[in-house]
C-alpha cells in the first residue's frame, strides 16, 4: 500500500512511516501491509489507513491512541513514555468512517454516538524478527468513546501481553525500597497499598509482585477493572457493575475462594477498603491501590474514609507511593555541565552538582531523547511510633517527618539520585518535584 490520500498531510513526510504501517485482516491479526500484499490479500482505504495507526503506535510502544474531532480534522496523538505526541491527523470527511471501523471492531452500537461506550479488540501483531522469523504478540486494545461538540472522541489503551513478564527489579526502585518490598510480600498476612497518580504504573507495580510470589503454593485471586495483563497461575477477575459484581461483592465471594493472597485493584469507598482490611486481620495478604500523592497521605486518606486507626494500625503492613518519569536514552546521552542559572537554582533548592546528563536524540529513541520510564517512589512501614501518631489522626507531614527520621526516601530523593546517576534529565527532575 502505498495510497497516503486519506492522511492531510504531504505524502512525503507520511511515506517515512510507510514500512512500520500495516493492517487487519478479518481475523485480527495484524501484519505489514507488504506482507499482507504478498499474501494476496487487498483492502479498502479505511481500513488500511486504521490499522496503520494502530500497527505504528505499537511499534513506537505507545500506551494509547487518542483520535480526537475538531473542526477541520480528527486529530491523532501517540502517548509515549507518558507524554502525547502528534502524528498526521485524518481529514473530517474520513473521520466516521475511521471511528465506525474501530467501533465495528470493538463490538459497539455504531449507531450511538451520545453516550460514552468502552469495548475490547484482541489482536495477533505480526512483526518480523532477525532471520526472517515472524513473530507474533497477542495484544489487547481496550477501546473507550466520548461524546464531543465536534463528535466522538475516542482513546485506545494498548495492553501489550508480552510485557506482563515484569518482575520487581526492572521497575527502577532504590535498592533500600526493594528490598524492603520483597520482605513485606513475603509475610503471610497484611494489609499492603501501592498509591499515586493516574498512569503512575500501580498496576504494574502489583503485577511485579505478585509475579514474585510462588503461584505454586498460594492461591492468589485478583478483583480488577479492567483486567489489563494476565498471569499465569493466578485467578484473575474483573468487575462488572452491570451484573452486580462490584469490588465489595467480589471480596466477599473471594473470601469463600480459600485465598492466601487477594489483589484489589482499587480502594473505591470504606465497604472495600474495610472488607480489605478484614481479609488481613483473618490471616490473608491483601495488595491494592489508592489515589493519594504520598505515602503519608494515603494513611491520612483511610482515616478520613471512615477506617478506625487502630484497624489501620492492627492490618497495614506497608505504604508504597510511585510516580514514572523518563529515563534518558542509554545510546545517546552525553554529559554536560549546568549553566549559570541552572546552578543556582538547584542551589536554592539545597541540591549541588556541576553536571548533568542530557540526551539529543537517535534512531534508537526515535529522536525522542528518552526511552521507557522508571519509578521513583518512597515507602512506608509501621513501627510503635507511626502507629501512635495514627492513633491520634496526625496530619499526613508529622507522620512523614517520623517516616524520614527512621529512615524513609522520599520520592524527591529518589528523583535526585537518578538525576545523579544520570538516568533521568534535570527537565524530568524539575517537573516532578
Amino acid at each position: 500500500m502505498s495510497d497516503f490520500s486519506l492522511i492531510k498531510d504531504s505524502p512525503r513526510m507520511f511515506a517515512s512511516q510507510a514500512n512500520s504501517w500495516g493492517d487487519f485482516c478479518s481475523s485480527y491479526i495484524l501484519k505489514k501491509s507488504e506482507d499482507k500484499l504478498l499474501e494476496g490479500v487487498d483492502e479498502d482505504n479505511i481500513v488500511f489507513l486504521v490499522d496503520s495507526i494502530i500497527y505504528s503506535a505499537i511499534e513506537r510502544k505507545a500506551s494509547d491512541i487518542h483520535l480526537e474531532p475538531s473542526r477541520n480534522d480528527l486529530r491523532v496523538r501517540y502517548r509515549i513514555d507518558g507524554v502525547l505526541y502528534s502524528q498526521p491527523s485524518i481529514y473530517w470527511t474520513q473521520k466516521l468512517l475511521v471511528i465506525s471501523r474501530l467501533k465495528v471492531l470493538s463490538s459497539l452500537d455504531i449507531a450511538e454516538s451520545r453516550k460514552p461506550q468502552d469495548g475490547k479488540i484482541s489482536i495477533i501483531f505480526c512483526k518480523s524478527v532477525e532471520g526472517g522469523i515472524e513473530q507474533k504478540i497477542n495484544i489487547d486494545l481496550r477501546i473507550s468513546t466520548f461524546p464531543s461538540i465536534f463528535g466522538e472522541k475516542m482513546v485506545i489503551r494498548i495492553l501489550d501481553q508480552s510485557r506482563n513478564c515484569i518482575n520487581l527489579n526492572s521497575l527502577g526502585f532504590h535498592l533500600n525500597i526493594l528490598n524492603q518490598v520483597i520482605d513485606s510480600i513475603k509475610k503471610t498476612s497484611g494489609f499492603f497499598l501501592v498509591c499515586g497518580p493516574t498512569g503512575c504504573g500501580k498496576t504494574t507495580t502489583l503485577y511485579a509482585m505478585l509475579s514474585s510470589l510462588d503461584k505454586r503454593k498460594l492461591n492468589i485471586v485478583t478483583m480488577e477493572d479492567p483486567v489489563e495483563y494476565n498471569i499465569e497461575g493466578i485467578c484473575q477477575s474483573q468487575v462488572n457493575s452491570k451484573a452486580g459484581f462490584d469490588f465489595e461483592n467480589g471480596m466477599r465471594a473471594i473470601l469463600r475462594q480459600d485465598p492466601d493472597v487477594i489483589m484489589v485493584g482499587e480502594i473505591r469507598d470504606k465497604s472495600t477498603v474495610s472488607m480489605a482490611i478484614e481479609a488481613a486481620l483473618t490471616g490473608h495478604l491483601v495488595f491494592s491501590t489508592l489515589h493519594t500523592a504520598s505515602a503519608a497521605g494515603a494513611i491520612v486518606r483511610l482515616i478520613e474514609m471512615g477506617v478506625e486507626p487502630f484497624l489501620i494500625n492492627a492490618s497495614l503492613s506497608g505504604v508504597l507511593a510511585q510516580t514514572l518519569v523518563r529515563k534518558l536514552c542509554e545510546n545517546c546521552k552525553f554529559e554536560v555541565e549546568l549553566t549559570k542559572q541552572e546552578k543556582y537554582y538547584l542551589e536554592n533548592k539545597g541540591v549541588f552538582l556541576k553536571t548533568v546528563f542530557k540526551a539529543k536524540g537517535c534512531r534508537s529513541c526515535q529522536n525522542k531523547g528518552y526511552d521507557g520510564r522508571v519509578a521513583c517512589a518512597e515507602l512506608i512501614l509501621l513501627n510503635d511510633e507511626i502507629r501512635s501518631l495514627i492513633l491520634e489522626k496526625s496530619h499526613a507531614s508529622k507522620i512523614e517527618e517520623v517516616a524520614i527520621k527512621n529512615g524513609m526516601i522520599l520520592i524527591k530523593d529518589d528523583l535526585l539520585k537518578k538525576l545523579q546517576d544520570g538516568v533521568i534529565s534535570l527537565e524530568e527532575y524539575l517537573s516532578n518535584l
